[in-house]
């Protein structure tokens, strides 16, 4: 099974969520809504089990995954050397830079990237750098988040394109609007994540639940705060 979720991953059960807002990433209990912890500059979500946290993560000029405890989101391992490239942390791990999934194998989880390094600017880049911003890797590793231990490395210079993702059918009560930035279903309830702007432009980040049958809340919990986006310098 993949462990995407509206906005981040999820458990294998659906019991606990993990979201990434602003800087940090934050845990839920998706049965009840209660935000468990939150911490920041842990990395990107990747995947979960009922025990850990698996987030992509940079130390200095590399990417390392970071394994988390699932219930406090203390720090319990972390590996390095996995095969990822370390000419795109520049980049960071953003989703234009990786496109990065995850899912269950017979010896722990299978961690699948594509890399690039995007260009960013704001006038058309010279064609060496044009080139570059072109240059991918793709590859995948299994990874037992309970040891560490990496029991295999894949990696190419390229690979497929990226498939087009359609939005789940989460039935007739599932209206997306404006500010809802993400949804999901799992099993009965639909979950969506919701921005709330501000005058100030921030915003507020909450996950809603709903019952899947006849449309009624089931919990709403407040996540956090995104920070106004500086403007971009003027040119001269």
């Amino acid at each position: 099974m993949s462990f995407s979720f509206a906005g981040g991953v999820r458990d294998s059960e659906g019991a606990r969520g993990y979201l990434t807002v602003g800087s940090e990433v934050t845990g839920v209990d998706l049965r009840t809504g209660t935000v468990l912890w939150r911490r920041g500059r842990v990395g990107r979500p990747v995947a979960a089990t009922p025990t850990y946290l698996i987030t992509l993560d940079q130390d200095g000029l590399r990417y390392v995954l970071r394994v988390l405890d699932a219930t406090t989101g203390a720090d319990t391992r972390r590996i390095e050397n996995f095969g990822m490239p370390d000419w795109a942390t520049d980049a960071g791990t953003d989703p234009d830079a990786v496109v990065i999934t995850a899912a269950e194998a017979p010896t722990g989880i299978e961690v699948s990237w594509r890399v690039r390094r995007p260009y960013r600017g704001g006038a058309p880049p010279p064609h060496q750098i044009a080139m570059e911003a072109q240059r991918e890797t793709v590859g995948s590793v299994v990874v037992d988040p309970t040891t560490g231990r990496i029991t295999s490395t894949t990696a190419s210079a390229s690979g497929p394109k990226e498939a087009g993702l359609s939005a789940p059918d989460l039935g007739p009560h599932a209206t997306p609007s404006s500010e809802i930035i993400a949804f999901d279903r799992v099993g009965d309830r639909l979950f969506a994540l919701k921005s709330q702007p501000r005058p100030d432009r921030s915003a507020q980040v909450a996950l809603e639940a709903r019952n899947a049958h006849d449309g009624s809340t089931i919990w709403e919990a407040s996540l956090g705060e995104t920070q106004a986006a500086r403007p971009s310098p003027r040119r001269q």
